[in-house]
């Protein structure tokens, strides 16, 4: 008897202990985007969107909200987060954080430090999207568009549309930490322009080397053929090429089509001497979706056509490597290989004096495999 009541007590223990470190949701203003700039002091300019209940939102259906935005200057971000905590009167949670934007001047700075606190509290949202504005991130999270819609909510789908498309890659906050701390590998953060004052575009990837941003853009379609190349890519993409420059009418110079990842190789030779060469092999299917030259059921025509796309693919390919090396960023993480593979040539070679010199020849061989239902 004496011992079904002992452990009676037990479990009424475990049943009175509560959570003892809960956060209620009515005490917390959501943060869901967070731009970053740097002073003239080289403080941290912290422009942070919160999301708020209205106060006249009552009655049945979804609470109305308002795109609040608090911004504050601080020796590190954890400091502009406390002043910020000051103005709202509430707890400050970045647990629903979308969108981290870094401004152009602070990303060319070692961004390492100032994010350091994402990786430090794990109540942070790293899955949170990461990219690079044009000129400063206040002024594109004070962008004016519809009261209906938040500027943060705004820029993650149009992310995540584009990274479907292969025109940007897919990072976060997450994604990023290992190749800041990677001395083999580099990396590439969206890039962002504002249009006006109500509009923005992502206009290409943000080349990054070490933990910097190298001022270096790659834009449009150079940026789709560096995700191929790195056998990186979304759901599709559309890529248009200028097949037929003698015609008189412009639309029947080009043609355009679905591009899909078939196939992607990166094969690395170092010779006795250190001498580090790279070969990046690309398939691609396409589907032409646009062509009103047509005579696509002609079997050479596309022979031709497939050379052609091929051609013009390589050249762009070529173009992007002498970018990559321009900006000495190691995307392919070439770096990496060597490490793994050839640790002594790593140790006798200076890396990022070496990668801008070395022979990359990328090949991209391009094959019709749809021309749509007109024949």
């Amino acid at each position: 008897m004496k011992k079904g009541i002992l452990i009676l007590i037990v479990l009424n223990i475990w049943l009175l202990t509560g959570c003892w470190d809960v956060r209620l949701l009515k005490d917390s203003s959501l943060v869901v985007g967070i731009g970053l700039d740097v002073e003239d002091d080289n403080q941290v300019l912290n422009t942070s969107v919160i999301r708020q209940i209205k106060q006249d939102s009552g009655g049945a259906g979804k609470p109305a909200t308002a795109n609040v935005i608090y911004s504050a200057t601080g020796n590190t971000l954890r400091e502009t987060r406390s002043s910020i905590e000051k103005q709202l009167g509430g707890r400050y949670a970045s647990n629903k954080l979308q969108v981290l934007v870094l401004g152009e001047d602070l990303a060319k700075e070692n961004i390492y430090p100032i994010i350091d606190m994402f990786y430090r509290d794990p109540r942070n949202s790293l899955g949170a999207k990461m990219v690079v504005t044009e000129g400063d991130a206040k002024d594109l999270l004070n962008m004016e568009i519809s009261d209906d819609a938040f500027i943060s909510e705004k820029l993650y789908k149009t992310l995540r549309e584009t990274e479907n498309q292969t025109l940007i890659p897919n990072v976060t906050i997450q994604s990023v930490c290992p190749d800041l701390f990677d001395p083999g590998k580099d990396f590439a953060l969206p890039y962002i322009k504002a249009k006006d004052s109500e509009t923005f575009d992502v206009a290409g990837m943000a080349l990054f080397h070490d933990k910097s941003f190298t001022g270096e853009v790659l834009e449009g379609q150079d940026a789709t053929v560096l995700l191929y190349m790195n056998g990186e890519h979304g759901a599709n993409s559309t890529l248009s090429f200028k097949v037929n420059p003698e015609e008189a009418e412009l639309q029947n110079q080009y043609l355009t089509a679905n591009t899909f990842l078939k196939n992607q190789k990166l094969k690395l030779n170092v010779d006795e001497n250190h001498h580090v060469s790279v070969e990046i092999y690309v398939k691609l299917n396409v589907t032409v979706v646009e062509y009103p030259k047509d005579h696509l059921f002609n079997h050479e025509k596309v022979l031709k056509l497939n050379e052609d796309l091929s051609k013009q693919l390589t050249e762009k390919a070529e173009k992007v490597v002498e970018q990559l090396k321009k900006a000495n960023c190691d995307y392919f993480g070439i770096g990496r290989q060597l490490i793994a593979y050839h640790p002594e040539t790593w140790k006798a070679i200076d890396w990022p004096s070496t990668f801008p010199t070395i022979d990359i020849k990328p090949k991209i061989e391009v094959e019709i495999t749809g021309t749509g239902i007109l024949k």
